[in-house]
């Protein structure tokens, strides 16, 4: 360790520091709960944790600390590494070894204890991945006994929406609902009227009596830098484009705002500009 070639990534836990730093943050949990499970295998892991280990998307603010599930009455102290959760009779699966609670169980916890701007985004991804049908989703809540958050968990299951392209969309949209500014619509399609026959899909969609519209588009930086998204495109291209799909847009009398992963938490310059051009709050 004092020479850098390995690491401890957990308490007790080391690993080989090339190793570890290839792999992304959701693998390097998966690696920390695999070990763990192996000394604890009567550990049944949950929430987040869980959600990570079922392969959904899932707020990288929400992977540490681990969380397990314990037996009502069960004596425990919580740390900045792990955080017991009181489940009782928690149906469980087992994935690479690991116990964790079963797919709908984790997406009824994480409605019942996250806020909806975090908890949307495991359970849009379950929609999406086809691993949970919405019919199936809305029924397990009635299934679950002594919930007190069971309202909660309804509305996060209502709110679902399997259009949802990925995590930072379905956490943008939780948020706006907090707020009071739930949109119209998500993934609207705009005509382009510089390529006929290509579309504009728009994240966020809120339509004006006057007939013009607002349209909010979640950025992440992966597009601009992620080979992936980018189309083999350089940096400069990729932002000349979004602008050119921007006053596209504003030509067909839509106003855009913009909003950044880093504004889930501080909203409020969105919160402004939505007012400023006369989306209103209703709550």
């Amino acid at each position: 360790m004092r020479s850098g070639t390995v690491v401890k990534p957990f308490r007790g836990l080391y690993a080989q520091a090339d190793y570890w730093n290839a792999l992304d943050r959701y693998e390097q949990v998966r690696h920390i709960v695999r070990a763990l499970a192996g000394c604890h295998p009567e550990w049944v892991f949950c929430g987040p944790t869980a959600a990570v280990m079922h392969r959904l998307d899932c707020s990288y603010r929400l992977v540490r600390p681990l969380w397990i599930a314990v037996p009502p009455g069960a004596h425990y102290r919580n740390t900045k590494q792990l955080t017991r959760h009181v489940i009782s009779h928690p149906e469980t699966v087992e994935i690479d070894g690991v116990k964790v609670t079963g797919l709908l169980r984790t997406l009824f916890d994480c409605a019942a204890t996250l806020r909806l701007r975090y908890s949307l985004a495991p359970i849009d991804s379950a929609l999406r991945s086809e691993t949970v049908s919405r019919e199936a989703l809305l029924a397990y809540p009635s299934s679950v006994k002594y919930s007190r958050r069971r309202r909660d968990v309804l509305e996060a299951f209502t709110l679902s929406d399997v259009r949802s392209e990925n995590g930072g969309e379905s956490s943008a949209r939780g948020m706006l609902h907090e707020m009071g500014y739930p949109p119209d619509d998500i993934q609207t399609e705009f005509p382009c009227l510089d390529h006929p026959g290509r579309k504009h899909r728009v994240d966020f969609l809120w339509k004006k009596e006057d007939g013009t519209c607002v349209v909010m588009e979640f950025d992440g930086v992966r597009k601009y830098v992620d080979p992936n998204m980018a189309s083999g495109r350089s940096i400069r291209e990729v932002v000349d484009g979004e602008r050119r799909r921007q006053q596209c847009l504003e030509r067909q009398k839509a106003s855009v705002i913009r909003m950044y992963a880093n504004e889930l938490d501080s909203p409020g310059r969105i919160i402004r500009d939505l007012e400023d051009l006369g989306v209103h709050c209703v709550l």
